[in-house]
Order: structure tokens, then sequence, then C-alpha cells
């Protein structure tokens, strides 16, 4: 009559099953886990450490110029640049500023740069420049 109603037969065949997942369980499987998760945290360290050691030697000029050419992204797509991709980011004042902003840090570069690298960044300036002229018909 327990199973009937659900009771004493329900509460035997989860004990069964508890049971039977327990022995199921191998002891070595488990600690096998555990140390294959401990070998992939010693990886991810050791690669989050490598990376470190190479941000480490970059110089700082490196890391302006990479700076100078998100700038330059940035201003074409606030200059709505491709026309039909970036129609919906155009905004004047946003990308005068990312310009501003790659224009002072070409300034600060200055001699650091070699001559072909300040050539290059001048002339991506230059382009900028004349693409808000034609953008923004300023």
């Amino acid at each position: 009559m327990a199973d009937k109603k659900g009771g004493n037969g329900e509460v035997r065949d989860i004990k069964d099953n508890v049971k039977e997942f327990k022995n199921s369980q191998n002891p070595k499987d488990l600690s096998d886990l555990k140390k294959d998760a401990q070998e992939e945290i010693k990886k991810q360290e050791d690669l989050i450490k490598e990376l470190q050691d190479e941000i480490d030697k970059l110089a700082t000029k490196d890391i302006v110029v990479q700076m100078m050419m998100s700038l330059s992204s940035l201003a074409y797509k606030k200059m709505g640049i491709p026309i039909g991709t970036n129609d919906k980011f155009k905004n004047k004042e946003q990308a005068r500023l990312a310009i501003d902003c790659f224009d002072s840090l070409l300034k600060a570069v200055g001699d650091e740069a070699s001559a072909q690298e300040r050539d290059n960044l001048q002339s991506s300036l230059t382009n900028l420049q004349m693409n808000f002229v034609k953008a923004f018909g300023v």
C-alpha cells in the first residue's frame, strides 16, 4: 500500500539510486579530475605570466602608437565611414575628439618614433582630417 501513496516505495527507490551512484563513483576518477583541474589552472597561470612578460617588454611608444591606431579606427567610425555601415555611429564631436587626440599623441611621440613611423602617422592624421571635412562639410 505504501507504494500506491508514493511514500515508502519512492523513498526506497531514491535510497537505492543514491547507493548505486555512490558505488559507481571511483575515488581514483575524482582524484584524476582534481589533478586535471589543477594542471589546467597551472597552464592558465603560466600563460597569463607569459603575456604579462610580453607586455612588460613593450616600449611606451609602442603602446601610444597602438592607441593612435585605435583612435584612427574610432574616428572613422564616428565619421560614419564606411558609409552604409557606420552611419548610425556618425557624431561630429566624437570624431573631432578622436582626431584631436591622435594629433596630440603624434606630437607627444615626437622623436621616439622613427622617421618612417612619423611619416606614416602624419599621413594617417592628414587622411583623418580630410575625411572629417568630407564627412561633415567643415
